[in-house]
Parts: structure tokens; C-alpha cells; sequence
């Protein structure tokens, strides 16, 4: 009976360790995986910060790669900001090939995100660069189009307009390139046409002024006589009215356009915060031919940019805002 007590409290003893060295390794084992939670989102911290750093050096590709690996990551602010930085690349890999209607949604979705600013900044300096590149090939199209349709005026405009973007831009510097072509071709059919023309000393901004639309139509608006019939102070006085400087400036923030030498602008008042703005500078070759460069509808609080065409009379969008 003693031998039977004994070896009952021998296995009661031993079960009692086997629990107590399980309930040990079960501890270990919690304090272990707590451990490792505790440094991936550590890490996954100071990858944050330092794909941050190099956003803020405009390396995206770089700051994708440092992120990518804590995609999976508990830290909501490090998984977004993978999603965003690879449709971001992503955006610039279809820039750079000049395939812009696969990426105009995706990079709309973008301008929506708001943080973080390192992020945001490279995002509107990508849509710069949508915008600028988007342009340019407007320009080009409408060189080749406008030149094949005998409008010289307009295409010596639009080949102005392109020669005046940033050429910092890849894509740019290409369509700039590419549309040489058409320079010396344009100004013999522009000769041609403007054989009678003879050297002036009339001013560059009566020229423009003298043949621009919005000067037209609002002088016409005003008098109900036709702008061919006013007096050089007439033309000059309707012209004065038509500027906005504060308008000019919100729409080459949109737009991308930049005020090259000799530019001037028109701008007219329409309803809705909307603004017809007429761009013209006086050929290079003949200082009695005013050159449209473009005539631009711009919404002041959409801050949407169409451009119209002179072939087909529409407005077309150019800028993702």
C-alpha cells in the first residue's frame, strides 16, 4: 500500500512539472512572437522613414524597393504608401514611353491622395510632367495637321508653343526634335502668304492686338463695328481691357505653359469662373504677322485646361487636376 502511495505521488509530482514546464515553454513562446511583432514594425519604421527621405530626393524607385518588403505590414501608413509608390512608378514608366492614356485615371487617383507630403510632392511634380508632355504632343499633332491644312499661321503658333515647353523632359525634347522638320517649310508657306507685307513701325502688341479674336469680338460687343474699321487707340484701349494677371498666373500653374518673350495674352470673362485666354506673339520672320500660339478655355476654380482646335472648332482637356 506504501509502495502504491509513493509511485501516486511520484506521477502526481511529475504531471505537476510536465504542466508547469509546458506552461514555461508556452510563456517563452508568447513572449518570443511578441518580440518579433515588436521589431518587423520597427523596422518596418525605419524603412518608412527612410523611403520618406529619399521621396524627399524625388527617388521613387528607390524608396518602392526600401518599402516593398513590408507590404504586408500592420502599420496601415506603410502598406498604403507601398500601394501608392508602385501605381506612382508605374505612372512614370508609362510618362517616359509616352503612353498617356493607359495612365491619366491612375494619376488622376493620385492627385487625391494627401499624405504624406513627401509623397504629394511627387505626385504633382509627375503631373507637371503629365501635363508638359501632353502638351507637347498637342503642338506636334496639330503642326503636322494645321501645316497639311494650309493653316501656317496656326502651325508656325503651335511649333512656337512647343519650342517654348521645358526641354528638361525627355518626351519633350524628342517632339521638339522631331518637329525641326516643319520650321523652315512653314515659314516659306507663311512668306508666300505674306508677300504684300512690308516693314513697319508699328508695335508688336498693336499687331497682336489687331488680329486677335477675343479683341474682335469684344470691341465688336462693345461698338457693333468691326475691329478692321478702329482707330489704332480704339484697338489699343479694348486691348488694355482684356488682361488679368492674376488669371495668367493660375493658368500656367494648371497648364504648365510658360510666358516665352513677346508672348501676349488676352483674357475674357465668360460665365461660371470660366475664362477664354487667346495667346499670340509676332512672327519672328515678319513683324507685321501676329501668330496665335493658342486660344485656351480655364476654369478658375476646376482649374481644368482645354485647348481649342482650329480645325475642328472644339475645346479639347489637356491638364489632369
Amino acid at each position: 500500500m506504501q509502495v502504491f502511495n509513493k509511485k501516486l505521488w511520484i506521477l502526481i509530482v511529475t504531471i505537476i512539472m510536465v504542466g508547469m514546464l509546458g506552461g514555461c515553454g508556452s510563456v517563452t513562446e508568447k513572449k518570443t512572437a511578441t518580440e518579433s511583432s515588436v521589431t518587423k514594425v520597427s523596422e518596418a519604421k525605419v524603412a518608412y522613414n527612410k523611403a520618406l527621405n529619399l521621396l524627399s530626393e524625388g527617388k521613387t524607385s528607390q524608396a518602392y524597393e526600401v518599402l516593398k518588403p513590408y507590404q504586408n505590414s500592420d502599420r496601415q501608413s506603410v502598406k498604403q504608401l507601398v500601394v501608392d509608390l508602385k501605381n506612382l512608378n508605374e505612372v512614370k514608366r508609362e510618362l517616359e514611353a509616352n503612353n498617356l492614356k493607359v495612365i491619366k485615371n491612375k494619376l488622376a487617383d493620385l492627385l487625391e491622395v494627401t499624405k504624406p507630403k513627401e509623397f504629394v510632392k511627387q505626385v504633382r511634380l509627375t503631373n507637371k510632367e503629365y501635363n508638359l508632355i501632353s502638351l507637347a504632343n498637342t503642338y506636334y499633332q496639330e503642326i503636322q495637321r494645321y501645316y497639311q491644312a494650309g493653316k501656317y499661321n496656326e502651325a508656325q503658333g503651335s511649333l512656337e508653343a512647343l519650342n517654348g515647353l521645358e526641354s528638361n523632359y525627355q518626351v519633350v525634347n524628342e517632339l521638339q526634335t522631331k518637329a525641326k522638320n516643319y520650321r523652315e517649310k512653314i515659314a516659306v508657306a507663311l512668306a508666300k502668304q505674306n508677300t504684300s507685307s512690308t516693314t513697319s513701325s508699328t508695335t508688336s502688341s498693336y499687331v497682336n492686338a489687331k488680329n486677335s479674336k477675343l479683341v474682335e469680338s469684344q470691341y465688336s460687343n462693345q461698338t457693333g463695328a468691326a475691329l478692321t474699321s478702329a482707330s489704332s487707340q480704339a484697338v489699343s484701349s479694348v486691348a488694355s481691357e482684356l488682361t488679368n494677371n492674376d488669371i495668367i498666373n493660375q493658368f500656367q500653374t494648371a497648364s504648365g505653359i510658360s510666358k516665352q518673350d513677346g508672348d501676349q495674352y488676352f483674357i475674357q470673362a465668360q460665365a461660371n469662373k470660366e475664362y477664354l485666354i487667346e495667346i499670340r506673339t509676332v512672327s519672328k520672320t515678319n513683324p507685321n504677322v501676329s501668330v496665335l500660339k493658342g486660344m485656351y478655355r480655364f476654369n478658375s476654380q476646376t482649374k481644368v485646361v482645354q485647348k481649342l482646335d482650329s480645325l475642328t472648332g472644339e475645346y479639347k482637356q489637356i491638364s489632369v487636376n
